[in-house]
């Protein structure tokens, strides 16, 4: 099956400064990489520290607009520029500056807060049960589906919003239920650890064994925090083999998914340059299509965990982590 839409490179392994909490580039191996890369190094880069003010900042219209309390706004065009202008030419900078200005304007919010501790943040929005993740995308998708019904005019623009939503709250589904599974049971984190290549090719000196023990569910947590999520395609081959789970068939979802990069990413406007039409039925649709997802994804949980994940499913040594 072919994704057309997705046109962001994946990374190798050495494209991370070693010993980054969040992700960094290497800078040696980011001057000698494509030009793809480098967007995409970047775009990490700035995804990993500054976000949608809507995520977070309160907002209050009487004081016209959102209300910076944790800092900023920070401008796309000085952030990376300051990071990245000894590193990578002005005109790849350039590229990627106008899709965040494109995607959220030129006033972003950092995703660090002054009193929070960044892994401790991480690891505080972790699922606390197996329920959540689903729970959480019901909410999302009632939110989703109320707002089409309470509009009193249905405009394009925000139907293509709340389309948008929809894909969004499935990759939220999905990177939610696997942080609850490799951070809450050893056997899944170990199988992870095990099955993933960026993991399982990474050379290591035996002094280093235990510290990379101690800090391997953060490392983890940072490499999901990474993931396309909306690559299924990708998502199905890396939860199969972390979780012994039959993927949900994804049927249908690519041409969603296309229309969705169209919007983010293009503007609201398809490759030819005439705007994407989107009907509140198509949204009624797609969300339907979301919950029949994750139900059956529900079902493959259920049948592989049935003691509330308690049952092992590596049959091999006791994890060591």
């Amino acid at each position: 099956m072919e994704w057309p839409f997705d046109d962001r490179p994946d990374l190798p392994p050495e494209a991370a400064a070693e010993g980054s909490v969040k992700f960094d580039p290497n800078d040696e191996w980011l001057k000698n990489a494509s030009r793809e890369q480098q967007i995409e190094a970047m775009r990490q880069w700035f995804y990993a520290r500054f976000e949608n003010p809507a995520n977070c900042t309160p907002y209050d219209s009487g004081e016209g607009g959102y209300i910076f309390i944790h800092g900023g706004p920070h401008d796309p065009d000085d952030e990376i520029q300051c990071r990245f202008s000894s590193v990578v030419d002005y005109d790849i900078m350039e590229e990627l500056i106008r899709d965040l200005w494109q995607e959220c304007g030129d006033e972003w919010a950092p995703i660090d807060h002054d009193d929070w501790d960044y892994e401790d943040e991480v690891f505080s929005m972790l699922p606390g049960r197996r329920t959540d993740p689903k729970s959480m995308l019901d909410d999302r998708l009632d939110q989703i589906e109320g707002a089409l019904t309470a509009s009193t005019i249905a405009t394009n623009f925000m139907n293509q919003l709340l389309h948008s939503a929809a894909i969004t709250a499935l990759e939220a589904y999905l990177w939610d239920t696997t942080a609850y599974w490799v951070t809450g049971d050893k056997s899944v984190l170990r199988l992870f650890v095990e099955g993933n290549k960026d993991f399982s090719g990474e050379k290591l000196n035996v002094t280093d064994v235990f510290k990379v023990m101690d800090g391997i569910e953060a490392r983890v947590i940072e490499y999901l925090q990474r993931f396309v999520w909306h690559r299924l395609d990708k998502v199905k081959p890396l939860l199969e083999s972390t979780m012994r789970i039959k993927f949900p068939s994804f049927d249908g979802f690519t041409t969603q998914i296309n229309i969705r990069h169209d919007i983010v990413h293009r503007g609201g406007r398809d490759k030819e340059g005439y705007p994407v039409k989107v009907s509140a039925d198509q949204v009624r649709v797609l969300t339907a299509m979301v919950r029949k997802f994750a139900e059956e994804m529900e079902l493959e949980l259920v049948r592989v965990y049935p003691d509330k994940g308690k049952e092992s499913l590596y049959e091999g040594p006791e994890a060591p982590f």
